[in-house]
C-alpha cells in the first residue's frame, strides 16, 4: 500500500542515529562534515557532477564524490544522496546550489564506489538510500546518468 506524504527534507542539524545507520549501511568510515555553499559562476542546482567537472578544468582542484544527507524529522525520514563537491587548497567546497535554497549540506566522502564519467555523455552514480522510522526502505545500487542534452538526463539502473 502506497502512502502519500509530502516530505520537506532539509540538511540535518546534527549527526544523529539515523545518519549513523545510513553511514553503516553504506560502509563509509569517515565522519560527515558540514559544507557551506560556495557560489561558483554558472553552477546549476541538480548538476553537481557537471558543476564540479567544469570547475576543476580551470582550477587546481579535484572532484570528490560522496553522500549528502537530508532529513524530514516530522515524517521520520532520512536520505543519503550521491553528490560531488570539490577539494581545493585542501578544503572541501560545495559549489552546487540547492533547489530549496539550503545554505549548507552534511557531506561524507565515498571515493570507493564507481564514480565520475562512464563515457563522454554519461556518469556513474548511485541510487539514494532512504530510511523511514529508522528502517532502511530503499538501498543504494549503481546507476548510469545518461545526458540527453544540457537540460535532460536519463537514469539507467546498472
Amino acid at each position: 500500500m502506497a502512502v502519500n506524504m509530502k516530505l520537506k527534507p532539509k540538511t540535518p542539524k546534527k549527526v544523529n542515529a539515523a545518519i549513523k545507520n545510513i553511514l553503516n549501511e553504506l560502509g563509509v568510515k569517515e565522519s560527515p562534515v558540514y559544507l557551506p555553499l560556495t557560489l561558483s559562476e554558472n553552477s546549476r542546482a541538480g548538476y553537481c557532477f557537471n558543476n564540479c567537472e567544469d570547475y576543476v578544468k580551470s582550477k587546481n582542484a579535484d572532484v570528490i564524490y560522496g553522500w549528502m544527507f537530508w532529513e524530514d524529522r516530522k515524517n521520520s525520514f532520512t536520505e543519503a544522496e550521491f553528490h560531488a563537491v570539490i577539494k581545493e587548497d585542501g578544503k572541501l567546497k560545495d559549489i552546487t546550489p540547492r533547489v530549496n535554497n539550503e545554505s549548507e549540506i552534511l557531506f561524507v566522502p565515498d571515493m570507493e564506489r564507481n564514480h565520475g564519467r562512464k563515457n563522454d555523455d554519461s556518469w556513474y552514480s548511485w541510487a539514494n538510500v532512504k530510511m523511514f522510522d529508522d528502517v532502511i526502505a530503499e538501498r543504494t545500487h549503481p546507476l548510469e546518468i545518461k545526458e540527453l542534452d544540457d537540460d535532460y538526463s536519463e537514469i539507467i539502473r546498472l
